[in-house]
């Protein structure tokens, strides 16, 4: 049945609470598109008519018109209810890149912009359209909440404000009245609703004495199975506690290329991004002169815990898997068969499921953040999404790539997102700024392992691969 109000789960609720200055928590994707049909005769932003196109479009997506509502106490969790305040020019933002509006500029404006955090007291979004790029295009910066949506909910709501088409026309206006909160009473009822359903449930489970007992085992089975699989990630200088500043840095690549170095070897895509992310983290360690040999990082590879009948639902439905990236193995080729040989050894549904709830368990005891920045269990963080196969359209402006910048927390200042859209596949790498001034070590260490693994792919042999195609070499780029 669904829920009476939009209340934040307990996973939502934690990405509010371990936020700070330090740690935001939301999602940024960087998009790039086509200048003209967003640029008047002089060639500036129309910006105004930009804003009315988009908000006709929200009411596709009601809730970037909810704002953050806390009931207090005895009415239950908080939930998302209309902004009394909505103005879209709050949202809908502009900035220009400094000349010579190079990929440098802009990637240091965007790592800047994602720093600070959303205000609370406003939807937790933002979308910044930024000028001044060479060529004649433009940028967007898109920030979503993470307690607003996970990484699969998050490309639903900006599909839904873009178009499959160059000449797609828009909604219709429609007016628009925020709802007020409801009242008190009707939460303190809604909440006290919740509460008997969930002692029922727990009540149904105690008469059922053998379901109870299996369920208890292989639960704590599934606790024991995740502790001893992670067994504590190694100590290296890659975690300490993160800083305020960012750096964001760019792979790029064809995702038919990506698909057959993957599919030649029998595993996944996934298995060869971790591994170049493995090959860069190795080449990062032994610049900072620390071994290798017999280290291997933990990466906190994100899963969807989505079911058929979520699949439209906001809010966050991932766990997480614990993946060994092993970096004493030089050859890319053995590190990706260590890889794969060891996802494929996961039960996913079952490890992702338990880290979910046992990190909101945790959460709630308000000892999270604390925790966050003294854990040992994970030396970097990873997703990987799927995205449009086909171009989208922003007003008519063609998107031409996506770059995702996922969240960094606690000790973990390297976070990396892949992302494809339209045949091309998108590595990117957030970092902490203080901790990772080399971050062009990594970047060129996970460039030299894609070269070799999709030269071998093509030639088998270790030559210098033959130039051609729309991608003939992953295309790395990085601040300077």
């Amino acid at each position: 049945m669904r829920a009476r109000y939009h209340r934040l789960s307990p996973m939502d609720r934690m990405l509010l609470s371990i936020e700070d200055a330090r740690t935001p928590t939301h999602i940024g994707a960087l998009l790039v598109l086509e200048g003209p049909p967003l640029l008047d005769a002089a060639g500036h932003l129309r910006l105004e008519e930009i804003r009315l196109r988009l908000r006709r479009r929200l009411r596709r997506v009601p809730v970037l018109r909810k704002v953050l509502y806390r009931p207090g106490l005895l009415r239950g969790p908080p939930l998302w209810v209309d902004d009394a305040t909505f103005a879209v020019e709050r949202h809908i933002l502009h900035a220009e890149i400094p000349a010579p509006g190079g990929e440098a500029q802009l990637l240091r404006l965007v790592e800047n912009l994602l720093s600070k955090l959303l205000d609370r007291s406003k939807p937790l979004w933002e979308l910044w359209f930024l000028t001044g790029l060479e060529s004649g295009r433009l940028a967007v910066l898109a920030k979503l909440h993470h307690s607003i949506a996970d990484g699969k909910a998050a490309l639903r709501i900006f599909n839904a404000l873009f178009d499959l088409a160059p000449d797609a026309a828009d909604p219709e206006e429609e007016p628009w009245s925020p709802r007020p909160p409801p009242s008190h009473w009707r939460l303190f009822v809604d909440n006290l609703a919740e509460k008997g359903a969930a002692l029922a449930r727990a009540v149904e489970r105690l008469v059922h004495p053998v379901a109870l007992a299996r369920s208890a085992v292989s639960a704590g089975r599934t606790l024991v199975r995740t502790l001893r699989e992670s067994q504590g990630a190694p100590r290296t200088s890659l975690n300490a506690p993160v800083g305020v500043t960012r750096r964001l840095a760019v792979m790029r690549m064809g995702l038919a290329e990506a698909r057959n170095v993957a599919h030649a070897r029998g595993t996944r895509i996934n298995d060869v991004m971790l591994t170049l992310i493995a090959g860069g983290s190795r080449e990062l360690l032994l610049h900072r002169g620390e071994p290798v040999e017999g280290v291997a990082l933990i990466a906190s590879v994100a899963v969807s815990l989505r079911s058929t009948t979520d699949a439209g639902e906001t809010g966050n439905r991932t766990g997480q898997l614990l993946v060994p990236l092993p970096l004493d193995l030089p050859d890319a080729e053995a590190c990706l068969e260590a890889i794969a040989a060891s996802t494929r050894k996961m039960r996913k549904k079952e490890l992702a499921t338990s880290s979910e709830h046992i990190i909101a368990c945790v959460s709630m005891s308000g000892l999270f953040r604390l925790l966050a920045r003294r854990q040992h269990t994970m030396n970097l963080f990873e997703s990987d999404l799927e995205g449009p196969p086909v171009p989208l359209f922003v007003l008519g402006a063609r998107i031409l790539e996506v770059t995702l910048a996922n969240n960094l927390g606690g000790t973990v200042g390297l976070s990396f997102a892949i992302l494809s859209y339209a045949g091309q596949l998108n590595l990117s790498v957030f970092a902490d700024a203080e901790r990772f001034p080399d971050l062009e070590v990594l970047a060129a260490g996970m460039e030299t392992s894609w070269a070799r693994l999709s030269r071998r792919h093509e030639s088998g042999e270790e030559g210098p691969r033959p130039p051609g195609g729309r991608y003939p070499a992953a295309a790395l780029t990085t601040p300077v």
